[in-house]
């Protein structure tokens, strides 16, 4: 492991002055050449899955559920992001250089920031819609319309949009020792409440909910089939694909945050024993969590294809079209199945 002079990202919400020399980061050998391999893999398969699952709900789904609109836009939000993902190789590959431009430097870190709160409003709005179903489905039938997907996620995405708007406006071009970097300005360390707070609000605070909703919700169904000794296989189908969805994004986002707090502690603080040590630690937890956080905008269509379905029937058959997936007897199945989730 070798110590360098910073290589900064549009994460790293600390002072964009280099540290002091007795405190410089820790990197670990060929993290560059990793890097750059994994954000390449990331983009390759995220935007082919993303892109044929956007694709398979939009032309080829026969039915149309509810939860569709929502799969959608996680889908659309995780796609925008991996667009991003070339800017980034480039950067890996420059040793740490940004050399996309301004609107690039701002752009690219403003649709990551918006990516991870879309993607935690969707899937705790998710799961709370399961908990609604589940312990009020009279009050869930007359709430669950055809317009009530779509307001919510124009409301996420408004959202999501507004809150990832200090990214947009802290980031610059920045030039430390006659290299360019994107960086966060000067004054946004000496800001370390305020995103504390937001990432508080907007990530922990939805992480809870989550938890607390799924919590109910396994009880519920605990109950139910302690008294009736039998499940609700659409129920439980529909479920466990949120829970799945949700446990990933959690692992894959929990690690970054929590180094993230560590980084705006450690930058209120001068950077000498013993906080210099948790500086060198919180950048290198950020980096390596960054690039767990990454990997989630490409799980969730092998998600989808391995519980459900109906998206795995319509996948096939735009993979293979000619592929029959009616066997003798059973004529109608396949529609038969998607209509019986379509309210789901």
């Amino acid at each position: 492991m070798e110590e360098t002079t910073p290589s900064y990202d549009y994460f790293y919400s600390l002072s964009p002055d280099a540290p002091e020399e007795n405190c410089q980061v820790l990197k670990l050998p060929y993290m560059e050449t990793f890097v750059s391999v994994l954000y390449i893999a990331i983009f390759l398969v995220g935007t082919a899955s993303n892109g044929l699952l956007i694709g398979v709900l939009i032309f080829k789904q026969r039915v149309w559920r509810l939860t569709d609109t929502f799969i959608v836009n996680l889908a659309i939000s995780d796609f925008s992001f991996l667009i991003t993902l070339p800017f980034w190789v480039d950067k890996e590959l420059a040793s740490g250089l940004w050399r996309s431009g301004s609107v690039l430097c701002k752009g690219s870190s403003y649709i990551i920031s918006v990516n991870m709160y879309c993607s935690i409003f969707l899937l705790t709005w998710m799961s709370g819609d399961r908990y609604l179903t589940i312990m009020y489905p009279s009050v869930a039938r007359k709430i669950r319309t055809k317009l009530y997907p779509i307001f919510v996620c124009i409301s996420v995405w408004i959202l999501s949009c507004l809150l990832g708007l200090p990214t947009l406006q802290s980031r610059e071009l920045r030039r430390y020792n006659n290299n360019t970097y994107c960086v966060d300005k000067e004054t946004i360390s000496s800001n370390w409440i305020g995103s504390l707070l937001l990432l508080i609000l907007a990530f922990f605070i939805p992480l809870f909910s989550i938890l607390i909703l799924n919590y109910f919700i396994i009880k519920k169904l605990y109950v139910h089939y302690q008294k009736f000794g039998k499940h609700d296989k659409k129920l439980r189908k529909s479920i466990k694909i949120v829970f799945t969805i949700t446990v990933v994004f959690l692992f894959s986002w929990i690690p970054f945050n929590i180094f993230k707090i560590l980084a705006l502690i450690s930058s209120t603080q001068e950077l000498k024993q013993p906080f210099c040590l948790h500086y060198k630690i919180a950048y290198l937890g950020m980096e390596l969590g960054g690039l767990l956080a990454f990997t989630n905008s490409c799980t969730n269509p092998f998600i989808y294809y391995f519980f459900d379905d109906c998206i795995r029937r319509a996948t096939m058959q735009s993979i293979i079209p000619c592929r029959k997936t009616n066997r003798p007897g059973s004529s109608f199945a396949s529609l038969d199945t998607c209509l019986r989730f379509s309210e789901s």
